[in-house]
C-alpha cells in the first residue's frame, strides 16, 4: 500500500511534465474531424491558437471556436467545446491520405 502511495507523486509529476512541455509539440499535425463539434473538416496546426495550456481557439472556415484542450494522445486530439461542453475528437491526417483523396 505504501509503494502505491509513493508512486502517485511521481505519476502526477510525469502527467504535468507531459501536459505543459510535450503536448504542444504533439499538436503540430493536420487534424481530421471524427466526432463531436465540427470546427472544420481539416484543421492545420497553423489554425490553432493556444490561449493557455488548457484553452485553444481554432480559426477555420472564416469562424473561430473556443475549446478546452483535453489531450493529444495516440494520434487523436481530444477537445471540449467551451460553451456547450460537448466532447470533440479529431484524428491525425497523414500526407498520404491527402494525396490519395486528390486522385
Amino acid at each position: 500500500m505504501r509503494k502505491i502511495f509513493r508512486a502517485w507523486p511521481f505519476l502526477l509529476f510525469i502527467l504535468l511534465l507531459d501536459r505543459f512541455f510535450l503536448l504542444p509539440a504533439r499538436m503540430d499535425a493536420m487534424w481530421q474531424y471524427e466526432s463531436g463539434v465540427n470546427a472544420g473538416d481539416i484543421i492545420f496546426y497553423d489554425n490553432i491558437e493556444i490561449i493557455s495550456n488548457l484553452e485553444i481557439v481554432i480559426h477555420a472556415n472564416k469562424k473561430s471556436q473556443s475549446f478546452y484542450l483535453l489531450g493529444c494522445y495516440f494520434g487523436n486530439l481530444y477537445l471540449l467545446e467551451t460553451r456547450s461542453l460537448e466532447y470533440t475528437k479529431y484524428g491525425t491526417l497523414e500526407m498520404a491520405q491527402l494525396e490519395f483523396n486528390k486522385e
